[in-house]
This record gives structure tokens, C-alpha cells and sequence, in this order.
């Protein structure tokens, strides 16, 4: 039996945002309002698309906990999202959604690590599914539903893919990399000096940081593995010296 493990965070912000209407009563003002009703069931039609195009027996969607652990190691984590308001009527959105869909959460994790932890737990019978790049990073088989795309990976370039966010960041999410060092370069570090914990530190150090900035960056990074979380307690991610 194949399943498929889909990202509800993304679906349920994406149609929350689309399904907002903005209007202009005159010169001065304007207002946005939103039907939820229309929302919840773009969402059931992206989740009906996406099964119409991968082959699986059975579905789960994950979200993301109220809290995370990656906020004990960063408080910042996130926090220039603070600023930016969330979409008219989410609560609403995903409360319905839930109720709609097969539904999967784990306290303290994200809904990427839900995904992660799944989908390695059994890498040949899942698939995971979102448009987060960062999918990248584990050593499955994985369905960008924005590209239309699947993909699947072993450890090695799961592991490589990891290293390259490790080395940039992602402002996004509000942990820092090192400055200046996009995707292309860091490859091309990784290419050259070799795919090893020993060439990210150098590379950290040659900017003046130290190795505990890259070991943050890295754990802030890393999409948790079935490895990764036992008995309900998570185990961050060590580098292999």
C-alpha cells in the first residue's frame, strides 16, 4: 500500500491568501474579505488534483504543531513573520480541512518533519508532497506540486542538499547562513573542497564564525528522519566527522 503525506501548511496558506477579494468602496476606502467556504474546497481541489496525479493508495495531511521545538534553539526562528499578518479566516481554513481530510500532528513539530519522519520511516511505499525546496534535503521520493514534478533521492544527495542549506541559510525562516554564499556557491565549495562537515566549518571559519553557527544552521535546517524522533523525543541532527 502506497500513502502520500501532503503539506497542509502550504495548501491551506495558499488558498487562504487566493481566495481573499479586495474591495474599493471609494477613494478612501477599501476593504478585503474573504468566504471560507469557497477556501476550504480550493483546498479539497488541489488535494483532489494531486491524488488525480500521483498514485497512492491512502493520504495523510500533515500541520504544523502550535509549538516547535526549533524555537528553543533559535527564539528568533520565524520572527520577521511577526510583521507580516496572516491570511483572512486561516483558523477557520484549517479547522475545516481537518475535519475534511485525514489529518496528521505531532507536538513540538513542523509539518515538514512530520512529512520527513513518515516518508523515511518507509521511503519505497510513500511519497511526500509540497513545494517547499527544502524537500530537497531527505532521501525520499517527493512531489512538488507547484513544478508538477517527483523526484527522489538517495542519502547521499539528501545529505549534500542539507549541507548547501546549511551553508546558506534561509532569511525566510530568519536563521543565517553565511552571508554572501548563495546556492550556487555553496555547491561549488561543496564540489571543490568536498561534501564533508569538515568544508562547511572551514567555510563558516573563513568568515569569522565559528563552528557552533554552522551546527545551528544546520539543525535549523534539517527536516527531521525517522532516526531523528523516538518515543516522542527528537534528536538533532550531529555531523559525521
Amino acid at each position: 500500500m502506497k500513502e502520500a503525506y501532503i503539506d497542509g501548511d502550504m495548501l491551506v496558506y495558499r488558498s487562504a491568501f487566493s481566495n481573499e477579494i479586495e474591495t474599493r468602496w471609494n477613494d478612501d476606502i477599501h476593504t478585503l474579505h474573504t468566504d471560507t467556504h469557497q477556501a476550504v474546497a480550493y483546498v479539497d481541489d488541489m488535494i483532489d488534483s494531486i491524488l488525480n496525479t500521483i498514485s497512492v493508495d491512502n493520504y495523510y495531511v500533515a500541520y504544523t504543531a502550535p509549538d516547535n521545538f526549533r524555537y528553543e534553539l533559535l527564539p528568533t526562528y520565524k520572527s520577521n513573520r511577526k510583521s507580516k499578518r496572516k491570511p483572512l479566516g486561516l483558523t477557520t481554513i484549517i479547522q475545516a480541512t481537518q475535519a475534511r481530510h485525514p489529518t496528521i500532528i505531532i507536538d513540538r513539530l513542523e509539518a515538514d518533519d512530520v512529512i520527513g519522519i513518515m516518508c523515511t520511516r518507509n521511503p519505497n511505499t510513500t511519497i511526500a508532497v509540497s513545494g517547499d525546496k527544502d524537500f530537497a534535503t531527505l532521501p525520499i521520493t517527493w512531489y512538488n506540486f507547484l513544478t508538477k514534478e517527483t523526484t527522489t533521492r538517495d542519502v547521499e544527495e539528501a545529505n549534500f542538499n542539507h549541507l548547501v542549506q546549511t551553508l546558506t541559510g534561509d532569511k525566510v525562516d530568519g536563521y543565517e547562513g553565511i552571508k554572501g554564499v548563495g546556492p550556487v556557491t555553496a555547491k561549488k565549495i561543496l564540489d571543490k573542497e568536498g561534501a564533508s562537515w569538515a568544508t562547511v566549518v572551514d567555510a563558516y571559519e573563513k568568515k569569522g564564525l565559528h563552528e557552533y553557527d554552522a551546527l545551528l544552521s544546520a539543525r535549523m535546517a534539517y527536516i527531521l528522519r525517522n532516526q531523528n524522533y523516538n518515543n516522542g523525543k527528537v534528536e538533532l541532527w550531529l555531523p559525521t566527522k
